[in-house]
């Protein structure tokens, strides 16, 4: 069975390359032209949006030397512990919102100091996965598309966001202890 999807794992991308080559050929569609257009789209929208994601970097590294971020985990960390998340996650539950690369040094930094099968490591890694970069997406999406009123965006996508905090731990409490 592993020889199969193993196979399967080998043959997908030069599949579907096919398919589609297939498939715009069928339909007269100049498939090498139709790329490169879409490849000159793609550069044209990187462009546009990096002055965005060079901005929340900047942002993110000033919070760190400046030593705000320190002091939000300190003030928010016993606050979050009252509401029954561990301290430790504090400076993931900062910054995920902000920085999905950031975030995954901070989950192999947990997993690596508490281990991969500690509730800690389990929190850590299930709040990555289900919880979005609210302020990296908009700042991304909205800057690409030249929105400037982000109206209540932001409001619901943090609003989300701690519903993903919570219900992540909340859900692992639960589950770890069967």
């Amino acid at each position: 069975m592993t020889d199969v999807f193993g196979l399967i794992s080998l043959c997908f991308i030069p599949g579907m390359i096919t398919i589609i080559i297939g498939h715009g050929m069928w339909k007269r569609v100049a498939v090498y032209d139709s790329f490169i257009e879409g490849a000159k789209t793609g550069i044209e929208t990187a462009i546009t949006i990096l002055p965005f994601i060079i901005a929340i970097f900047i942002g993110i590294e000033a919070m760190v030397s400046s030593g705000a971020m320190e002091y939000l985990e300190n003030f928010l960390g016993p606050v979050l512990e009252k509401l029954g998340i561990p301290k430790e996650l504090t400076s993931l539950i900062l910054l995920r919102p902000v920085s999905g690369s950031g975030s995954l040094a901070l989950v192999e930094r947990i997993v690596t100091a508490y281990g991969a099968d500690s509730f800690l490591g389990n929190a850590a890694s299930v709040m990555v996965g289900s919880c979005e970069t609210v302020f990296y997406v908009i700042a991304v999406y909205f800057g690409a598309t030249a929105v400037k009123k982000i109206r209540h965006s932001l409001l619901a996508g943090l609003i989300g966001y701690g519903a993903g905090v919570m219900a992540s731990v909340w859900i692992l409490k639960v589950s770890m202890k069967g």
